[in-house]
């Protein structure tokens, strides 16, 4: 049974059809969407369904029949359970090109706030870890930006979510997503944005300090990392701002 040929057969139909108008993006993400859905099931006759779908989808972007964005939506909608989500990962993975194009900085920072907001809802490091997983390769500066987010969020809610946080942070070193020097970049960028921050909380200065205690308790920040002074704060803002 040749597999791949009938794969490249129906990827050349699909771009026949989307071509002459007859299917639309819509139509497209719908089809997929139930085959996501359905991958348990077709499992059951096919065992080899994922695989074969992973490849498919895979064509599909490539041949930007697919945006990753829809892709993106789905792993966020969890679709199609465990397999879905499995499937989703690998051809994000197939096509690394295609999603770091598409994944802005507005798109990210967007994505990260949903990331870290629903971590603090379910408290599942390794959900957490494997959608930052998801997103490599991680420049620096991105890195630095989840966890300044990490922070600041938590600050915005309750102590609870600030002990959860430091939790987090390290788990993110020890699966090696995130490296100390980047915790470092973390913390610089939020005492970079401080004065922003404490218009939303007043007493940023103080949690922020428990969480350089925290963090160089647990080994993630360097001893030797001194908070920057409010003067040093205010004049790396507006330098940033400017």
């Amino acid at each position: 049974q040749d597999v791949a040929g009938a794969r490249d057969a129906a990827l050349d139909l699909f771009r026949h059809l989307a071509g002459e108008s007859l299917l639309t993006k819509d139509d497209l993400q719908w089809g997929v969407s139930r085959v996501l859905a359905s991958l348990h099931e077709l499992e059951i006759d096919c065992p080899k369904a994922s695989e074969y779908t992973i490849d498919a989808l895979a064509g599909m972007v490539a041949d930007e029949l697919l945006g990753v964005d829809f892709l993106r939506r789905c792993l966020l909608l969890r679709i199609g359970g465990g397999e879905g989500l499995h499937g989703l990962a690998a051809i994000q993975r197939k096509t690394p090109e295609f999603s770091k194009k598409n994944l802005d900085t507005q798109s990210f920072k967007k994505e990260i706030h949903t990331m870290i907001i629903e971590f603090f809802d379910s408290a599942d490091k390794a959900e957490f870890t494997r959608r930052i997983r998801e997103l490599a390769p991680l420049p620096a500066a991105r890195g630095a930006t989840i966890i300044r987010k990490i922070m600041q969020l938590a600050m915005e809610h309750s102590t609870a979510e600030c002990e959860s946080a430091v939790g987090l942070m390290l788990n993110l070193c020890h699966e090696e997503e995130i490296t100390e020097d980047v915790i470092e970049m973390g913390f610089d960028e939020m005492y970079r944005m401080m004065p922003d921050i404490l218009l939303d909380v007043p007493d940023a200065r103080e949690m922020a300090k428990a969480f350089v205690v925290e963090a160089q308790k647990v080994g993630i920040l360097g001893q030797t990392w001194e908070i920057p002074s409010p003067e040093t704060q205010q004049q790396e803002y507006e330098e940033d701002v400017s």
